[in-house]
């Protein structure tokens, strides 16, 4: 049987080295390249892509988003965010607190942020307050009890959390202990996190005087991007 083999890459032909163990020698091919080796180091590449693309399909992120990249953004804090995210440390990093009027692109850029995270290997979590308080109080008496505790638990588990439109929530005193609750397991347990307000939400917290305790929480973690620039939506019509 014919020793003769060639790269199947570059076609180069493979050398016959001989290897000798006590009485018994053998010639075996052995490639004058490094093809192979760069063909593994393709596949784990693409397969790293793939896991990276995997953890970004997994936020279940709006379809409006997918299109969106953070070098493509041209939105009020897009250099801004770019440090960000190559900065990022989980459990160091200062969050975000997002402020400003309807459309100007402060969701856009905290979901462009989630997917950035997401891609450099972080966990992250795109929600909403409302969403979040909803899953607290999901069956009821023991029940509802063992939802709170798990959603708590489950806060601290991720890297970057953002809460999208903070504020929109409707409040009753047990949603208002539970949002409580939510900021500050983050804030006890280093868990970064982020909101988007706009100023009808502002306005809706402030009547509020439970929510102070938050407020101060927050102001000790988050740093202000303030978005003060048109409505991108009314500009684009």
């Amino acid at each position: 049987m014919s020793l003769e083999m060639t790269c199947p890459h570059c076609q180069k032909p493979y050398t016959l080295k001989e290897f000798t163990v006590g009485n018994y020698s053998s010639k075996i091919p052995y490639p004058q390249c490094d093809c192979e080796k760069r063909e593994m180091a393709r596949l784990e590449a693409a397969e790293k892509e793939r896991e990276r693309l995997r953890r970004i399909a997994a936020l279940n992120l709006p379809a409006i988003f997918e299109p969106f990249r953070l070098k493509d953004l041209t939105c009020e804090h897009a250099a801004d965010a770019q440090i960000y995210v190559e900065g990022f440390t989980p459990r160091k990093s200062k969050g975000l607190f997002i402020y400003g009027p309807n459309g100007n692109g402060k969701t856009t850029l905290g979901a462009v942020i989630c997917k950035e995270l997401a891609y450099r290997g972080r966990r992250v979590l795109f929600t909403t307050m409302t969403k979040t308080l909803n899953a607290m109080q999901e069956g009821g008496g023991y029940n509802q009890a063992a939802s709170a505790t798990k959603v708590l638990k489950d806060l601290t588990l991720y890297d970057f959390v953002l809460f999208d439109d903070y504020g929109r929530e409707n409040y009753t005193p047990l949603r208002l202990q539970n949002v409580f609750q939510i900021v500050d397991q983050l804030y006890t347990h280093r868990t970064v996190f982020a909101v988007t307000v706009n100023p009808e939400c502002m306005g809706r917290l402030q009547n509020y005087p439970e929510l102070e305790a938050i407020k101060d929480r927050m102001a000790q973690v988050l740093m202000s991007w303030a978005f003060t620039g048109p409505s991108l939506r009314r500009t684009n019509k």
